[in-house]
């Protein structure tokens, strides 16, 4: 069957430590996916290949026995980060010693952000490179099969097709609900993303019933992914009755929000949905470190509203991760502020993810931030890999320092059942069991972000009945 070869790039240097830990993550480019699924529902064939963490030799290998040296279709790489550059490169190089003649194609909205002429010079064995929206995309594939209609940008609202998924029994789904944020955190790329509304239930649960597995593997679960998670009550009402009509069996999901944007009174209907894990960027108890990262005007509301939300997720049974970004101007007394912070409510936190803020993008158009973040006492000290900036975030905390320092707030606050529940129910590969992770957590010589302990794993994490919330009122 000749069909496009969609490639989700991988990595071969990594964001955090380089151990096996890290590698087992699988972060699903859905976005690529949504373009394979366009590209079957308009009668050319697709399948996507997810790179990971493997080498660009072993995921060539994996295409090449799909059928990639003799597909008259131009190979698709999707590069979500300035990490996957590298990895890029050597896959293209060793694609075209294959086929000399077959034709790449690259994208990455964020990573290219209209630097074409600099993107040339970083992937130069590239052909062709689209940057911005997806039309243009799917017009660079169809632009070689004449006999192929025009085919026009599809909306975040489609379905994706897991089918077209290599492997695809392995991975956690997403669904995308809404895109975008708009609330101008300093930090964030989407920080002037006006947000979309939020998908209908019914299209919600219509594309979970479509896409699930049951089987032996761990429970298959959901992320809805949205930037900002942010329903009205007429949404939550509306999700209420839909899951009624439309059921879908062990609907279990996780989505992302502001501690500050969800309200507490939403989470026992959203509970009762199937919502059992959800991801809150507190970033800082720190005042002013809040105030200089654009968090929030008014520190002690906002702290207010993150303790009332989190407190009410921990009565209904939702596991909690809290994001903590240590953020320039950083000093062991505001990090300490935070410390207490999550001490007086390390009994409603599942999870942290802790790292120091990095800068990612061209060097002449990330100049001006990097001044900002200057301006309040951080420095730029390295750039390993091009496109991504580290920072000493103050004279007190240097970069060795922030990384340091976000392992030891992580072992305080995650036990390895829970890092390992959390990372299970929506990034490790589904057939990876308790017992293999606590295995390789032998096996890495380097700090871990999680305390580790040998009691036998909890399923129940997992397995939460979404008919009845747990605790007491």
């Amino acid at each position: 069957m000749e069909r496009v070869f969609c490639i989700a790039a991988g990595q071969i240097v990594t964001k955090k430590s380089n151990h096996i830990i890290h590698r087992k993550n699988q972060y699903l480019n859905y976005g690529l996916l949504s373009l394979a699924t366009v590209l079957n529902q308009e009668g050319i064939g697709a399948i996507q290949i997810q790179g990971n963490f493997d080498s660009p030799q072993a995921t060539l290998n994996t295409a090449c026995e799909k059928g990639v040296l003799h597909s008259p279709f131009p190979v698709l790489i999707s590069i979500p980060s300035f990490y996957a550059i590298s990895w890029v490169n050597e896959f293209i190089s060793l694609l075209k010693e294959a086929s000399p003649s077959i034709k790449v194609i690259i994208g990455g909205r964020w990573v290219i952000d209209g630097q074409l002429e600099h993107m040339r010079g970083l992937v130069p064995l590239a052909d062709e490179i689209i940057h911005g929206t997806a039309e243009h995309l799917i017009r660079g594939i169809v632009e070689q099969d004449k006999k192929t209609k025009s085919l026009s940008f599809v909306s975040s609202s489609n379905s994706l097709d897991y089918s077209l998924l290599h492997q695809r029994e392995l991975y956690q789904p997403s669904i995308e609900i809404s895109r975008g944020c708009g609330m101008g955190c300093s930090f964030c790329q989407e920080k002037s993303e006006p947000l979309s509304s939020l998908k209908h239930p019914n299209e919600i649960l219509e594309e979970a019933s479509s896409s699930q597995l049951i089987d032996d593997l761990q429970p298959m679960n959901f992320y809805l992914e949205a930037s900002m998670f942010v329903p009205n009550r007429n949404w939550v009402e509306i999700f209420t009755s839909s899951i009624k009509t439309i059921p879908v069996q062990n609907f279990h999901w996780r989505t992302e929000a502001r501690v500050d944007s969800l309200y507490p009174r939403f989470l026992e209907p959203l509970y009762r949905c199937g919502l059992r894990v959800i991801d809150l960027g507190l970033e800082s108890a720190d005042h002013t470190q809040l105030i200089r990262m654009s968090k929030t005007k008014d520190p002690i509301r906002y702290l207010r509203k993150a303790s009332a939300l989190i407190e009410e997720a921990h009565r209904l049974g939702i596991k909690v991760k809290i994001n903590i970004l240590l953020f320039a101007g950083e000093t062991l007394r505001s990090i300490d502020k935070t410390r207490e912070w999550l001490e007086q409510h390390s009994r409603y936190i599942t999870g942290l993810s802790v790292g120091p803020v990095l800068v990612f993008g061209w060097k002449h158009r990330v100049s001006e931030y990097i001044s900002q973040l200057e301006g309040l006492g951080a420095r730029p000290c390295k750039q390993e890999v091009l496109g991504v900036t580290h920072l000493n975030l103050s004279d007190e905390i240097a970069y060795e320092t922030s990384i340091a320092l976000s392992t030891e707030i992580g072992q305080s606050f995650t036990t390895a059942e829970n890092y390992f529940a959390l990372k299970s129910f929506s990034y490790f590969s589904r057939e990876y069991m308790y017992e293999d992770f606590l295995m390789d957590c032998r096996n890495v010589s380097e700090p871990l972000s999680f305390s580790i302990n040998q009691e036998p794993f909890c399923s129940d994490i997992l397995t939460l009945d979404i008919t009845q919330p747990s605790g007491e009122k």
